[in-house]
């Protein structure tokens, strides 16, 4: 049997499998083959509900039609943010503002908030299309820093950009 690969998205591929139809079967066919088992976190729901109602995808209001493709995708595999990964989050920042000088907290926090998600519960991938921030070469380093002294996973080859 191929190995299962337990995933998070980050939030703006939510809205990629919506601009590229070809994007979502490809996925659909992954999960009915059982190769990937995708989860979500509260993080990114609110992030999705953000998405203001005014926006729409044809006549389709945007932020419904990204809310249900992530309940298609996850359904009731949500982890939840806890007191620890807020203090892993802490941390990324922390080592990543040494590497990179002052930054916006609340730009990348919510970044930092999935990779500590997905850091603690051990998932293999997080696929994302952010790569001046989340994906960085310098946020990967804060995070494998991070994580080694932590005795968690590294994300050196574990990231996909879409």
């Amino acid at each position: 049997m191929p190995r299962e690969f337990r995933c998070i998205f980050d939030t703006n591929i939510y809205g990629l499998i919506i601009e590229k139809k070809i994007l979502f079967s490809e996925l659909k066919k992954a999960l009915d083959k059982k190769k990937l088992i995708i989860y979500g976190s509260d993080v990114i729901r609110k992030e999705l509900r953000n998405t203001p109602l005014h926006m729409k995808v044809g006549s389709e209001k945007l932020r419904l039609k990204l809310l249900n493709i992530y309940d298609n995708f996850v359904g009731e595999k949500t982890f939840e943010t806890t007191d620890l990964a807020r203090g892993l989050a802490k941390l990324y920042f922390k080592e990543y503002k040494s590497i990179k000088g002052i930054q916006n907290y609340k730009k990348i926090w919510n970044d930092f908030l999935i990779v500590a998600i997905a850091s603690l519960n051990d998932l293999d991938i997080i696929i994302t299309e952010d790569n001046k921030t989340m994906c960085s070469p310098k946020a990967k380093r804060s995070y494998n820093k991070v994580n080694i002294n932590n005795d968690l996973n590294l994300f050196n080859n574990l990231w996909t950009s879409i």
